[in-house]
């Protein structure tokens, strides 16, 4: 109710500025909670009640206000939200003086009253998404049931599979809130246009994404099918390029991105939270730039591999080596890589160690980079995935 009578007196203020006559504002009640005379904010005005039970426009000219109590001439008119009278517009003046300007100036305040719910209703969605990214991603005993009584609320399948994707702006945000002249951007203004660019970036329009800390945050990409997920993947570079183009319209030009795998149901997002952020402080070791972290990206696996166990990186990218190992042929695939690994790379040496053409060998290491997007013609790519088969053997 306090929000509501600011944005009442906040009205009143700058219609005031472009109508040549005094208004007022009361609520449904019949109290007045913005006038352009202040002294008359919190009292009674009973003609409203009555414009709110009829449902239409009243005038009140000089004789009529003469026996009424806290009651100017004018014109009182129902304002109207979501198709319901919300509250009562009074234009005081002569009636006849004030009649071709009341549709106009009722208009414009309608039109205000929308814009601020409509704000303050988003403002209170965003906290609630905020509120339930956190209590998925960092709280560490989560119940199950009201998790999925969350996910009906806000409108989420608990089901659907999703991965997690982390920026890190650091303090670029409140360093460029600080640094704007004459108010440019105000901190909520940026948080909506960082939270829409990010939607933007990755396709997910009505995802769940929002702020962990005025530092981080995090969106929760929804994956239709495996299809779906390995063109997500493959895509998210170039995404995040385009991200970071965008953001640096705001001057925020100095930030970090990371995916986790994917997950089946909403209680393990928590693994591919862990998973991106985790990505995030090991690419802080290494040269990698720009600074977007993937499994999917082999050049990235290469460079972090030293910071994890075999174990590890094998238990992550198995998805990412699906297409290589569906194939009827696998194993030999397998064995003619590793046999060119074990050979230094000698394409001649090793067709004669497996009796087949030079030809054949070279087709089905093409074969291998194309089921995989590993770039056997780099050192580091074709180590990683020469441990990762090896193990295997």
């Amino acid at each position: 109710m306090e929000r509501f009578v600011q944005f009442a007196q906040q009205t009143v203020k700058t219609v005031s500025k472009i109508s040549p006559f005094p208004i007022s504002l009361s609520d449904r009640q019949g109290y007045i909670i913005g006038d352009t005379n202040s002294d008359r904010i919190g009292k009674i005005h009973k003609p409203s009640v009555e414009v709110i039970k009829l449902n239409k426009a009243i005038l009140f000219d000089d004789n009529t206000v003469s026996t009424m109590e806290n009651v100017l001439p004018g014109i009182a008119l129902p304002l109207c939200f979501e198709h319901q009278t919300a509250g009562v517009l009074g234009i005081i003046g002569d009636p006849h003086q004030v009649m071709p300007y009341a549709e106009l100036i009722k208009n414009y305040v309608e039109t205000m009253w929308h814009e601020t719910i409509h704000s303050h209703i988003e403002e209170l969605e965003s906290k609630i998404t905020e509120s339930f990214i956190q209590y998925i991603l960092l709280e560490n005993k989560r119940n199950i049931e009201k998790l999925k009584e969350y996910c009906s609320i806000l409108h989420m399948e608990y089901l659907l599979p999703r991965c997690c994707i982390v920026i890190d702006i650091g303090n670029s945000l409140i360093t460029t809130v600080q640094a704007a002249k004459n108010h440019a951007f105000s901190m909520e203004y940026l948080r909506r246009e960082i939270l829409y660019c990010i939607r933007k970036a990755y396709q997910a329009e009505t995802a769940a994404c929002a702020f962990l800390n005025p530092q981080k945050i995090v969106l929760l990409k929804a994956i239709n099918d495996i299809t779906d997920y390995h063109s997500f993947m493959a895509d998210f570079k170039k995404n995040s390029l385009e991200l970071m183009e965008m953001l640096n319209v705001y001057h925020l030009n100095a930030f970090t991105v990371a995916v986790g795998n994917k997950y089946e149901s909403m209680d393990k997002l928590c693994f591919s939270y862990e998973e991106a952020e985790n990505l995030i402080k090991l690419g802080k070791q290494t040269t990698i730039n720009p600074a977007i972290y993937s499994f999917y990206d082999w050049n990235v696996l290469a460079q972090l591999f030293p910071f994890y166990d075999t174990n590890d990186i094998h238990s992550i990218i198995q998805l990412r080596l699906r297409n290589l190992y569906h194939q009827k042929n696998f194993l030999e695939l397998k064995q003619n890589f590793l046999t060119y690994c074990d050979c230094n790379l000698n394409l001649s040496k090793a067709a004669k160690l497996l009796f087949i053409h030079r030809n054949t060998l070279i087709y089905r290491l093409n074969k291998i980079e194309a089921l995989t997007q590993i770039d056997l013609g780099c050192f580091a790519q074709s180590m990683l995935l020469y441990v990762l088969l090896k193990r295997e053997t």
